[in-house]
């Protein structure tokens, strides 16, 4: 296929958003989960993703499903004990971030674990099924990045990879701060599966990736990129729900959706943002068009305004835990 420098945009901007309405027209067993993986694959270098990182990454989802699964209905009736299986959980992605922040297994571990925990104790979905449905939407997800690269290879890359400060590595953080921090996330988990806000996985992901890093200063600075990223895509996001709104037909969303998306991948590269950045506004994106196409009348934009206070909340608490357990040094 042709190489042209507009491919990289291409890629990101359209696939995605072309699996998205796929999967909404021919049904998934798990919405979201491949667009947004899908987006993540695209947006992680500007070369198609390692087999083998995809293959991992399906098994380690699979995989931590499966047990949380089986612990959940065993210890169904003694929620104390599930939690603080779960806490434990928590605690080692934290000991694995302290030494990596990039840790690929620690963050997929928190993203499954809340997902399902919410699933069973908050929505009461039977989750024996997840285990698949995860490992299958993941080569979902893998299947239409490589697609996307061999339709349109190579092109100017995004963003720009690393902050490049070269900023001295933070301290080794001590037991006690990688024990509040995953009792931090461990309890906004908790309160939002007991009062049931429609938002709860995405907090408590959000809340325990801002508190991950043994840097402080890139927490703060995940927790805002984090919101204003969730604010670009929801503008851009809102002729999609517009149109729902207005009850057009789904080509005719997927048309604004694609479109829309061009332009802000455009604004994006303009701006010189980060991979880490783009990555961001498309898997907020995805998210935003999706509730657009799910929920109708001005239901749709009132969960995306509901999903953006939500992030914002939890960049607050994220930052608040930082604040608490690593003060500005003097």
């Amino acid at each position: 296929m042709l190489r042209r420098p507009q491919n990289a945009l291409i890629r990101v901007a359209a696939f995605p958003v072309l699996l998205l309405f796929w999967q909404y027209v021919f049904g998934t067993d798990l919405p979201l989960l491949a667009p947004a993986m899908c987006a993540v694959f695209l947006t992680t270098t500007h070369e198609p993703p390692p087999l083998l990182m995809v293959i991992l990454m399906g098994i380690v989802l699979a995989a931590t499903a499966w047990v949380q699964g089986v612990l959940s209905i065993m210890l169904a009736d003694y929620s104390l004990v599930y939690y603080s299986a779960l806490f434990g959980v928590f605690f080692w992605c934290m000991y694995r971030t302290s030494e990596n922040p990039q840790d690929l297994l620690a963050i997929l571990l928190i993203v499954s674990t809340a997902m399902v925990a919410v699933f069973a104790k908050q929505k009461g979905i039977d989750v024996s099924s997840i285990p698949y449905a995860l490992i299958k939407n993941i080569f979902i997800a893998g299947f239409v990045a490589y697609l996307a690269y061999f339709l349109f290879p190579g092109g100017e890359p995004l963003g720009e990879i690393g902050s490049g400060t070269g900023a001295p590595a933070p301290p080794q953080e001590q037991v006690w701060q990688l024990l509040v921090k995953a009792l931090a996330v461990m309890f906004t988990l908790i309160v939002a599966i007991e009062t049931n806000m429609e938002q709860a996985t995405i907090i408590t992901v959000v809340v325990a990736l801002i508190i991950k890093d043994p840097d402080p200063q890139v927490g703060h600075q995940y927790g805002i990129r984090r919101a204003l990223t969730t604010y670009g895509s929801l503008i851009y996001a809102l002729p999609a729900l517009g149109l729902s709104l207005l009850e057009a037909s789904t080509f005719a969303i997927l048309g604004f959706a694609l479109v829309f998306s061009l332009f802000m991948g455009i604004h994006a590269i303009k701006k010189k943002a980060s991979y880490n950045a783009v990555q961001l506004l498309y898997t907020s994106y995805v998210v935003l068009v999706y509730y657009g196409l799910t929920t109708y009348g001005f239901g749709a934009i009132n969960e995306d305004l509901v999903r953006f206070g939500s992030i914002l909340l939890a960049a607050l608490l994220g930052v608040m835990v930082l604040v608490i357990i690593q003060p500005k040094r003097g």
